[in-house]
């Protein structure tokens, strides 16, 4: 990391911030299924419930990057980390009152998934003000590898802390998470968001004036749908056909699924300082592409994969060229957004992710149904790599936007 970014406190305070709050989140992901089948015992309530954790991006995504253009984005962060903890402390309590129900949990998780929706756009459009221009690349792959970092992590402290403390006092742990992290964001001095006409437009107006923005540039259409497309098959298989994999193809259990994560989030953590690197000396619309081609060629590879060995190799590399495409595209939105529409595109970004993760584990489950594991990875693979003929058709637009 440049000597610079060691050194700006601001970003210090974001970059653990934003670990721990992030930490919060893996913590709370880990346990929801377990909690939620030691509850029901039903795996059908324990899907619809986890499922609601993607429905806030696409019903709030629009509305959360206006706000986000709107007001004081460090604000939105805290606001965000707060709301979130009390929301998770809900759990703990209403279990010790015997309160707690399908019902209330799937609220809960509904509501932190809202927060969520604020606050990473917020986030993404924050780094600029706190970071110059020289430092986004390593600021960005900061913020990637503490991702990647929490997600190793979070596994461990709910598994540590289930077996020290048992599942009521894991959530308490992690309500404890968000509020660190809302001092720690609270640290940052940052002047309010310099944005013109706050109070001069209706939110419809304002969202309105989001997608005519959108709508008005050619290359950024062109990268929310590269990120749609390539989400919609990407992600599914990563979610619902990898642990599919392990068990009908390699014969594995938890342990080893576990390994193969272990393996893709290494590789994404070693994928972020590359792009660090590569940033300065290649173009990030090069860098985007060649990561979209890199992320579903492996996953074809899986197809020929019949060892765990050669698999966590596999998906190290797989998880190298993550970061390839989530680093660059965020680098390049900073740069070439201006600020006022900033939070708007970010949201979208988000929104992309988010929604067709729902639609792709549909997708996904409805076609392991059909065909075996290996072959899914194999077609998924390249269908995803495919994408990449999206931007080599409209390369030139692409390429005028960071020129």
């Amino acid at each position: 990391m440049k000597i610079s970014v060691i050194k700006n406190t601001n970003f210090v305070f974001l970059w653990i911030g934003h670990f721990i709050s992030h930490t919060g989140d893996a913590v709370y992901a880990f346990a929801l299924p377990w909690l939620m089948l030691e509850l029901t015992g039903s795996v059908f309530r324990t899907a619809i419930v986890t499922m609601a954790a993607y429905l806030p991006a696409l019903i709030f995504g629009l509305f959360a990057g206006s706000i986000v253009d709107k007001y004081d984005r460090k604000w939105i962060m805290i606001i965000s980390d707060l709301i979130r903890a009390i929301l998770v402390f809900v759990i703990p309590a209403s279990m010790l009152l015997e309160l707690l129900s399908p019902i209330l949990i799937g609220v809960i998780t509904f509501g932190l998934s809202i927060f969520a929706t604020f606050f990473y756009p917020a986030r993404d459009s924050l780094i600029p003000h706190i970071t110059s221009r020289s430092e986004l690349t390593i600021a960005n792959s900061a913020i990637s590898v503490s991702s990647q970092l929490s997600q190793l992590l979070g596994p461990i402290i709910a598994g540590a802390g289930f077996a020290m403390f048992g599942i009521i006092h894991l959530f308490t742990a992690d309500a404890m998470f968000y509020i660190i992290s809302f001092f720690l964001i609270s640290a940052i001095n940052t002047q309010k968001n310099s944005i013109n006409n706050i109070h001069e437009s209706s939110q419809m107006q304002h969202i309105i004036a989001g997608i005519n923005y959108v709508r008005a540039n050619t290359a950024l259409r062109i990268l929310l749908i590269l990120t749609f497309v390539n989400n919609l098959f990407i992600m599914g298989p990563t979610i619902i056909g990898l642990p599919v994999f392990v068990k009908g193809i390699l014969h594995g259990n938890f342990f080893h699924y576990m390994l193969l994560q272990t393996s893709m989030a290494t590789g994404m953590i070693i994928g972020a300082f590359l792009v660090w690197y590569l940033e300065k000396y290649i173009n990030p619309i090069r860098i985007l592409l060649c990561g979209i081609v890199l992320d579903g060629l492996t996953y074809s590879l899986l197809y020929f994969v019949s060892s765990y060995f050669v698999a966590m190799m596999v998906l190290f590399i797989h998880g190298i060229g993550i970061p390839l495409i989530t680093v660059s595209r965020t680098n390049i939105i900073q740069i070439t957004v201006p600020n006022q529409f900033r939070g708007r595109l970010f949201a979208m970004i988000y929104m992309a992710v988010m929604g067709t993760t729902a639609f792709s584990i549909g997708l996904t489950g409805l076609a392991l149904e059909l065909i075996n594991g290996n072959v899914l990875f194999l077609l998924i693979g390249i269908c995803a790599s495919s994408c990449v003929l999206i931007g080599f058709y409209y390369y030139n637009e692409l390429l005028q936007i960071i020129s």
